[in-house]
């Protein structure tokens, strides 16, 4: 804590307020309240529900060390971290985070598909929105070090409201530095997790670009296509040809 108040992260508790009640979402790791900083700043207080010892404790501390180290407008901008009490528990480490009102792509994108517009609206909603993703992960990689998100997905994109809406990248929790030794931690989202962090295999920026592919395929498909590229092509040590298809479900749509 006393590091974070000499650094300029560690924002007082009488610094935000609060409505316990009022939450924009909860996961495994706990839930994200909203808040107001210093009166006037609107924010998303990510709040772990476990004891310190906890795993998820540890991705919210790698969470914030990781925050620290990033300013893009892409990414979702973290204004410090706390300690906040909730419903008279014990005091719990949260992470302040900028506020973004419109909610994550992958509803939106569900939303377009259940009403049927997505040819008309949602292509070029999810052509923006992607785009900024990639501004956001060209970013994260041309730091130094490098900074691999490992869990790239539609939840953990943000859509601000706006003209044009803008797409921020969140949830850093199982993200790493890429240093002189690749990382070999299975981490991530099954779904949208590169063959090599699956294996346990060293691993680098490419499993990021991995994850944005499976996240286009999706979008434009509504589904992973598994029959075209998948996570699962591999088998002990031995990789397995990735069939190829001339009319690739997601190629047609494109342009």
């Amino acid at each position: 804590m006393n590091i974070g108040i000499i650094e300029h992260w560690f924002i007082k508790p009488s610094d935000i307020t609060f409505d316990s009640s009022s939450i924009l979402g909860s996961g495994a790791f706990g839930i994200v309240v909203k808040g107001v900083l210093h009166c006037t700043t609107e924010v998303a207080m990510k709040i772990p529900k476990t004891r310190f010892q906890s795993p998820e404790k540890s991705q919210l501390a790698n969470e914030m060390r990781l925050f620290r180290h990033i300013r893009h407008s892409n990414i979702v901008l973290f204004h410090g971290a706390t300690l906040m009490i909730l419903n008279g528990g014990s005091p719990s480490f949260s992470l302040v985070l900028e506020w973004v009102n419109g909610g994550n792509f992958g509803d939106y994108m569900q939303q377009f598909r259940s009403n049927g517009v997505f040819e008309v609206d949602g292509r070029a909603f999810a052509y923006k929105i992607l785009l900024d993703v990639a501004r956001g992960m060209t970013y994260l990689h041309n730091l130094t070090p490098i900074i691999l998100h490992l869990d790239l997905k539609p939840a953990n994109i943000l859509v601000q409201k706006s003209v044009p809406p803008k797409g921020k990248i969140t949830d850093f929790g199982l993200s790493r530095f890429a240093l002189n030794s690749l990382p070999r931690h299975k981490v991530g989202t099954e779904k949208y997790m590169a063959p090599e962090v699956a294996q346990r295999k060293p691993y680098g920026p490419a499993a990021d670009v991995f994850s944005f592919g499976r996240v286009i395929i999706w979008t434009i498909t509504g589904k992973l296509c598994p029959e075209l590229i998948s996570s699962t092509s591999f088998k002990g040590n031995e990789d397995l040809q990735i069939p190829v298809k001339e009319d690739a479900c997601f190629f047609s749509n494109l342009g």
